[in-house]
């Protein structure tokens, strides 16, 4: 990776990793499910086979509950027959047998006691188009699109542009959102049957602060910390960057606005604070070492591919992934506090 280009997004850590350390997703998911719901009670459904589409869908695991979710709502309109087909969509670096694993032996599995369901994985950016047109009647994307297609610069004094102390690398961060996200929803317009819907759930931007800053910041101190030990050069610290940052209102508002989101309509949307469930177990626990050790393992499933891919090639990438992971542990059991993030919530209809 070159330190003076941008660096695209990389998948969560594969292995069946980010399945087993994504409670917070899991949590922050549960407050778009109601709108999924009502969405898959009140789409046209009048086509010969329903298409769902789970844009980000990682290793499956998050996905089990939701889709799921909306198979039991459409199974009273549509009958027990009519055909559904979910298609998981994400990089095509994803850990899809982890995905596919799931779906077949997992307890929680949608297809468990529900037939006449078939479910398909699509390993493509999902900021283009990746299903035929006019073929989707219920979309679903949860804790994804905060994540950009790219890096669009380099952000040599944070892992993440957002929270970079260079207006220029915040400006070009804004701009790189902008783009992603008109490319996402032009796309689903395109896929999108006249009267589906879509829901989506990401991190979003606070109106006093962006939010997530005490962990982005103790993840990036512990990758300095690393680099200051001798695990790393300098160099390869400058190079990394987290290509992931929130909208605010505003910025997800503008597209609809201005008509660049074509045939999509924004019925809802709500920015509320993102639940933190590793503190609600501290609180019960009292347990620091156990808040750092969850903590850690999901920052290194989410974002510990990210950030390792700046490093030179060569560099065993798990070792300074284990100790940037034990540094990040002590740092939180230390200093223990609860996140305080904020989660965009939303749903977008396609019309005539």
């Amino acid at each position: 990776m070159s330190g003076d280009g941008p660096s695209s997004a990389a998948a969560m850590q594969g292995g069946g990793f980010y399945n087993r350390n994504s409670a917070l997703q899991a949590a922050n998911l549960g407050s778009a499910l109601p709108l999924l719901i009502e969405a898959a009670r009140d789409i046209p459904a009048d086509e010969a086979m329903i298409g769902i589409a789970d844009y980000g869908a990682s290793q499956g695991r998050n996905s089990m509950v939701p889709v799921a979710s909306a198979i039991d709502a459409l199974r009273p309109r549509i009958g027990p027959d009519r055909p559904i087909v979910v298609s998981h969509i994400d990089l095509p670096s994803n850990d899809f047998t982890s995905l596919f694993t799931v779906l077949d032996a997992d307890p929680a599995s949608y297809l468990a006691g529900r037939a006449n369901v078939y479910p398909v994985a699509i390993g493509r950016s999902h900021f283009g188009q990746v299903l035929p047109g006019g073929s989707v009647d219920l979309g679903w994307s949860s804790n994804a699109l905060h994540w950009m297609s790219r890096n669009p610069c380099p952000v040599p004094d944070h892992g993440w542009g957002v929270f970079s102390a260079d207006a220029a690398v915040r400006d070009a961060i804004d701009a790189q959102l902008d783009a992603d996200w008109t490319n996402f929803l032009q796309a689903r317009a395109r896929e999108m049957r006249a009267g589906g819907r879509l829901i989506c759930q990401f991190m979003g931007r606070g109106p006093e602060s962006h939010g997530f800053e005490w962990m982005a910041n103790a993840f990036w101190q512990s990758w300095v910390d690393a680099a200051d030990a001798g695990l790393m050069t300098h160099a390869e610290l400058g190079r990394i960057a987290a290509p992931s940052a929130g909208r605010s209102v505003a910025q997800i508002e503008a597209p609809f606005r201005d008509g660049r989101s074509g045939r999509l309509r924004l019925v809802d949307l709500a920015v509320v604070q993102a639940p933190d469930p590793y503190w609600a177990a501290f609180e019960q626990s009292g347990d620091a070492a156990q808040l750092g050790r969850v903590w850690a393992d999901m920052m290194r499933a989410a974002n510990g591919p990210s950030f390792a891919a700046a490093l030179d090639a060569g560099r065993d990438r798990d070792a300074v992934l284990d100790a940037v992971t034990r540094r990040l542990a002590a740092r939180i059991a230390a200093d223990p506090q609860q996140n305080r993030s904020f989660n965009v919530i939303m749903m977008i209809e396609a019309v005539d």
